[in-house]
This record gives C-alpha cells, sequence and structure tokens, in this order.
C-alpha cells in the first residue's frame, strides 16, 4: 500500500486495539487511534506512542495536499485540532521546508483563521527567506481583510 493512501488496514500485524488512520512515509510510519480514541503513531520499528510525543513524525503528511489526509483525520474526534497543531508545528519550525508546506496547505484551502498569529511572527522572522515571509504575508493579510502588515 502506498504512503498517499489513507488505510483501513496498516500492512503487517498490530495489536487489535490499534485503528490506522493513514500511513505517514514510505517506511511504515502510521497515524492511528487506540480502542479509547487516543492518536498514535507507530511504525515497523517504533512502538505505538501518543502522537503529541511525535508530532514532527507527522510533517511528512504535508507534502500531500490537504484534501488527500484531511477528511480521514477530521472524521474522527479530536482530528481537526491534530491537523491543526501539526500545521502550527511546521510554521513555528526553523526549517524553511517545512513551514514552506504549511503554507501550501493554507494556501490552498486549510482554514487560515486560527493562525494569524504565527503568520503575523512569520511575515516578519529574519530566519526564513522573502519568498516564505511574503507568503506568510499574504496569508496574514487574508486572516485580517483591511489589516495592515507591520
Amino acid at each position: 500500500m502506498g504512503h498517499d493512501e489513507p488505510v483501513g488496514q496498516a500492512p503487517g500485524s498490530f495489536n487489535d486495539d490499534l485503528r490506522p488512520v493513514i500511513v505517514v512515509n514510505g517506511h511504515g510510519l502510521t497515524l492511528g487511534v487506540d480502542a479509547g480514541g487516543n492518536w498514535l503513531v507507530w511504525g515497523h520499528h517504533h512502538a505505538a506512542c501518543p502522537v503529541q510525543n511525535q508530532l514532527l513524525w507527522l510533517l511528512p503528511l504535508l507534502e500531500r495536499p490537504p484534501e488527500v489526509v484531511a477528511p480521514g483525520i477530521a472524521a474522527i474526534a479530536d482530528g481537526t485540532e491534530l491537523l491543526s497543531a501539526l500545521v502550527r508545528s511546521a510554521l513555528e519550525s526553523a526549517s524553511q521546508y517545512w513551514a514552506s508546506m504549511a503554507l501550501t496547505w493554507l494556501e490552498t484551502g486549510y482554514p487560515v483563521g486560527g493562525f494569524a498569529e504565527i503568520l503575523a511572527l512569520l511575515k516578519d522572522s529574519p530566519l526564513q527567506p522573502q519568498p516564505v515571509r511574503h507568503r506568510a504575508l499574504q496569508l496574514w493579510r487574508k486572516a485580517h481583510p483591511g489589516g495592515v502588515a507591520g
């Protein structure tokens, strides 16, 4: 099974209490939930652990369009919050690549409103190159109609 597809059954044998939701990468890293509805991430070489402890492991999801990733995750309790935390983490990252991937999500329709403060910081960040700052500025303006950039 390719990592571009949501999963109904992840490859390999997993604990019956784990329900895979999406394969994160081509190395078998999987995002899913346990019987209690807790978000977990696991892989062939990694035991299941709470996703909040390993949020960076999910960054490869941002390499795919939100319309591919979001529906399966958002359909489960706290899924929207998980996706927002992932986008926020990428925007706050010092990595130009991950910040750019998160900006692409926002530009292609992922809700911008909850990221106005982070976009305000990113648009002025000396750590990011001008194209990333410019994209953040455009999105910040979208989140603040009539706002004046500082």
